[in-house]
């Protein structure tokens, strides 16, 4: 894919809007609000190469759906769309030698393989948790 490049990176911090949210799809995500609370506040934008609001994934549930915050950049209400919020999004079904993408499904910008990230580190966010 011609989007490969470096990730996108851009840091943020869970905001009340992302908690309230975590709290209420929390039932449904069992472990969710532990693990994302246990990684702490800081936000990384996954993306590759994009525009509008940044995304990093909080917790990877079962079923093949994954808990994204989502972030302006700005803070709070952002513009259309493009606010503090998390959502339950289907992951990218994209695979390239047995790896499957760690995105969501249409993602912008280029798949997990092909996103060069020089500062990541885990942070502990997973699925696994009670």
């Amino acid at each position: 894919m011609s989007d490969a490049g470096p990730a996108c990176g851009a840091v943020g911090a869970l905001s009340a809007v992302h908690l309230d949210a975590l709290a209420r799809l929390a039932p449904a995500h069992p472990g969710s609000l532990r693990a994302v609370l246990g990684a702490g506040p800081e936000l990384r934008c996954a993306l590759g190469r994009h525009t509008g609001p940044h995304m990093d994934v909080l917790h990877e549930g079962p079923a093949e759906i994954s808990l994204w915050a989502r972030w302006s950049g700005t803070g709070g209400a952002g513009g259309a769309g493009g606010g503090d919020a998390v959502l339950a999004l289907p992951d990218c079904p994209a695979a390239d030698g047995g790896e499957a993408c760690g995105q969501y499904r249409s993602h912008p910008g280029g798949h997990t393989w092909e996103i060069t990230d020089p500062g990541t580190e885990e942070r502990g966010r997973s699925g696994d948790g009670d």
